[in-house]
């Protein structure tokens, strides 16, 4: 549900400068996907068409993201985060039909053994009282989010905790998957979204974004 319409479409040129990562041509010249990777530590592919939002955009992403949780009562610190890479993907609307972004924390967090045996029933208890929150001050532009799921799947050679919405805008219902890898001194988020209604096109562009992404061992 953190969207905000990206203003303008950034050149490949701008793309290497906005997030300081290297585009990748060497295997996938002719590719509709472009590979991005930021410095060794993580890389990931992402469609050559989307608008990519500048570093800007990406701060108030982040910004817009805490205001709604802490107007919900819910702490947050999204200024820790920082993305690395985010894109949209638009059709015949202004709004964005999907949406990707990628974002990284340094600190101390669990394990990648911990989240592997992490209790899916608790965690998505906990995902439904914050959405029950949320729910409670939601901004003028969402209706609604409910839970579609919490569970623990191989995202690459890692666990991943992926939890799934539904979000009603006042402009139609959205997908929105997160998937949060964690590692004892970093996690990485990967969160990706869709128009239902344009479910047949986006679902395996998103399953390329996400089964693209390459994390080093750590």
């Amino acid at each position: 549900m953190c969207e905000i319409q990206a203003t303008q479409k950034a050149t490949m040129v701008g793309i290497f400068l906005l997030i300081s990562g290297t585009l990748n041509n060497t295997n996938a010249e002719n590719s509709a996907f472009a590979h991005f990777r930021f410095g060794s530590d993580i890389s990931i592919d992402v469609p050559r068409n989307w608008y990519f939002l500048d570093e800007n955009i990406r701060q108030n992403l982040n910004t817009y993201s805490e205001a709604v949780v802490r107007l919900a009562g819910i702490t947050a610190t999204q200024g820790n985060y920082q993305i690395l890479i985010a894109a949209n993907a638009n059709t015949s609307s202004k709004k964005p039909s999907a949406t990707m972004r990628l974002s990284v924390r340094r600190g101390k967090f669990i394990s990648q053994g911990e989240a592997r045996i992490a209790d899916p029933k608790e965690l998505e208890a906990m995902a439904e009282y914050q959405l029950e929150r949320l729910n409670s001050s939601l901004p003028d532009n969402v209706k609604g989010i409910s839970l579609i799921g919490v569970r623990i799947e191989k995202l690459g050679k890692y666990y991943s905790i992926v939890t799934e919405k539904l979000v009603e805008y006042t402009s139609g219902v959205e997908v929105d998957r997160l998937d949060v890898v964690y590692f004892p001194n970093v996690v990485y988020k990967l969160n990706t979204s869709y128009r239902k209604s344009e479910e047949w096109m986006f679902l395996p562009i998103l399953k390329i974004i996400r089964d693209s992404l390459s994390i080093p061992a750590t």
